[in-house]
């Protein structure tokens, strides 16, 4: 029985033979009078942007879990090769994770030679084969905040992509190369909210994963878990996977918090906690990967409090950082208690450019000057949604508790100056800003999306504290729903209505179409028709149509001016809920679409939880605003990280 070659040459791995690698052409297939095809790699990505020579180097830091046994130094460029030793001796022994090299050698031992990786703190410049990194625009290199890979000669730019990513599962042969190789293909640009040679998760991705097992492992468990999804018998594998990396992870960690000092920064680490924590609920809708994102803000406090020591470009590169964190957080804060990270809290250090003695507070920009994947066009407006749903959902905790430690008087002024900010909130400066690179999302999907946040932001406000916006001279308790939150909340729709599920915004819209779903709220009847049943008053005055004949006559000009008034009113009563209808029918519409392109499990509970939403609002007792829908979200425990 013939035995395929795993590390032979092309011909004969193509026809499951074993091959004799002799060179420059194998003996087996001149004996069957074929031409050898060569001992070329079984995988090849974006190669036609690389430009290499065989004296590499790396000066990339970052930190090793055992820096005496894990020292290397790229030598033939990165190529989906291997992580690490340590990545390839925890592999189970029953199963075949063979790196495939061109000389039929692992690619540990054929790609790397011994060096020392264990830099100063954040340099993170990198040359491989003459490659240079500037972490900034052309048009602006001044800037710290900038970063571009534009004239890098490292394949960082991403696959042409279907609106559905390809789901083919990878040949057992090469299992992890081909994960790798389908992260960057279909799952970073399903990760972030524009895809292109600028995107910072491609471009760190594609430095650090040849020389970070915690990369390596949770790349490639980032792939399995989408996979899973669409292929089930996978998940077992893809559970496997999440634990290799979590392993990865676990023992740079410990290495990390054995050291009073961070003299190295552990990029690789830090990336590492953010792919795993934020793509577990691909595997376990209902898990938010708190345990990893807690170490990663950890870490990026302990980075923070060494800005000052940073150089110009390495504090452009923890300002990127603390956006990713921001945006995390922002996920957290719409479905739990983020007081857990309140020990390692950042905020007040995050912009890394100021003065460490400043003489006044410094205000960050509404709009930032390159887009972040994650927080897009404002961080700013990413803050301000996280620190609102901070204040919902411990004004509603308190009144579940009958807690009285914070006056209902201080939350609602903590919600005014949130308010205030909001309505504050100006985008124009974004048409300075160059494009996204990315044909599937341009640079206004991106300002859609924020001003979608500082929308969602106001409808979380007025429904958790109608005093907001509730008229004192009225009594009505419908009235911030019918003057606010209902119109803001159809306003959000239409703007979810401009970006197409196919947009790289889609990975924010989960959590935007939920935001929606809270403010499609039926009014009841007797708010607007003061205390009966509309059509049966106005069955009755046609049967009494006779009767009125014998009025006066301005008594019978008036029954007119009623009958034309309630015809008025029953008909934007009408128009009101038919729009209502049909933005419900819109959100569960684009959530349907968004489980087909994005991991279906977060997008199933958010179907569910927007169900159970309307499911209780349609049920509440006459009393508008009685039902909030954090406590049908508490009640039910429909949480992920939705987005």
């Amino acid at each position: 029985m013939s035995i395929r070659s795993r590390s032979g040459c092309v011909t004969c791995k193509g026809r499951h033979l074993k091959c004799d690698e002799t060179k420059p052409t194998c003996e087996v297939c001149a004996s069957r009078g074929v031409e050898c095809g060569g001992y070329s790699r079984a995988l090849r990505w974006s190669t036609k942007h690389e430009k290499l020579k065989a004296d590499s180097r790396c000066s990339m830091q970052m930190y090793s879990g055992n820096p005496k046994k894990r020292r290397a130094r790229l030598k033939a460029g990165p190529s989906p090769a291997s992580s690490s030793a340590t990545t390839q001796e925890s592999r189970s022994d029953n199963t075949d994770w063979a790196f495939v090299s061109e000389t039929g050698q692992s690619s540990i031992s054929s790609n790397f030679t011994a060096c020392d990786d264990t830099l100063p703190l954040m340099e993170f410049d990198i040359s491989s084969e003459e490659l240079q990194w500037s972490w900034a625009t052309p048009a602006a290199t001044e800037s710290s905040n900038k970063l571009s890979a534009q004239d890098a000669n490292l394949a960082v730019t991403p696959y042409a992509q279907e609106t559905t990513p390809s789901f083919i599962p990878p040949a057992l042969t090469d299992i992890p190369l081909s994960l790798i190789e389908y992260w960057f293909r279909d799952v970073c640009a399903l990760w972030s909210q524009y895809d292109s040679d600028m995107n910072f998760n491609r471009i760190i991705a594609t430095t650090l994963w040849s020389t970070s097992a915690a990369v390596s492992t949770s790349l490639q468990s980032m792939s399995s878990a989408y996979l899973s999804s669409k292929i089930p018998h996978m998940k077992k594998t893809s559970i496997s996977l999440m634990l290799e990396a979590t392993k990865a992870i676990k023992s740079e960690l410990q290495s990390v918090k054995s050291s009073h000092e961070l003299p190295i920064a552990p990029l690789g680490l830090l990336y590492g906690l953010f792919c795993v924590g934020t793509s577990i609920c691909w595997l376990n809708a209902t898990q938010l990967g708190v345990p990893f994102l807690r170490e990663a803000k950890a870490l990026l406090f302990r980075i923070n409090q060494q800005r000052h020591s940073l150089s110009h470009q390495e504090r452009g590169l923890l300002y990127i950082f603390n956006k990713s964190w921001t945006y995390c957080e922002l996920l957290l804060s719409m479905v739990t208690d983020t007081g857990i990270f309140s020990p390692y809290n950042i905020d007040q250090i995050d912009d890394v450019s100021v003065d460490s003695h400043p003489t006044a507070h410094p205000v960050q920009p509404d709009v930032d000057d390159i887009p972040h994947p994650w927080t897009g066009v404002s961080t700013a407006c990413s803050r301000l949604f996280t620190q609102t749903m901070t204040l919902c959902r411990d004004h509603r905790m308190s009144l579940r508790h009958g807690s009285t430690a914070k006056p209902n008087a201080v939350f609602l002024e903590e919600a005014k100056a949130l308010e205030e900010r909001f309505l504050d909130l100006n985008f124009a400066p974004v048409a300075l800003m160059s494009e996204t690179g990315d044909d599937r999302t341009p640079l206004q999907h991106l300002v859609d999306v924020a001003e979608a946040y500082r929308l969602s932001g106001l409808i979380h406000l007025y429904q958790t504290f109608p005093d907001l916006v509730n008229n004192p001279s009225t009594d009505s308790a419908w009235g911030a729903w019918e003057e606010s939150i209902v119109p803001l909340s159809i306003r959000l729709v239409r703007l979810l209505e401009q970006l197409p599920p196919n947009s790289g915004s889609k990975m924010t819209q989960p959590l935007l179409c939920i935001t929606a779903s809270t403010g499609l709220r039926f009014g009841p009847m007797q708010a607007t028709f003061e205390g009966a049943d509309f059509p049966r008053q106005g069955l009755a005055r046609l049967d009494q149509a006779e009767s009125i004949e014998g009025c006066e006559m301005l008594e019978y000009i008036g029954h007119l001016i009623q009958a034309d008034k309630d015809i008025d009113d029953l008909t934007l009563l009408v128009e009101s809920r038919s729009e209502i209808v049909n933005a419900r029918c819109f959100v569960m519409s684009r959530l349907e679409e968004l489980g087909n392109v994005l991991p279906p499990g977060p997008i199933s509970v958010a179907k569910s939880l927007v169900q159970a939403i309307w499911n209780e609002y349609d049920d509440e007792n006459k009393i508008p605003g009685a039902v909030h829908w954090v406590d049908v979200m508490e009640k039910h425990n429909l949480r992920s990280l939705f987005g």
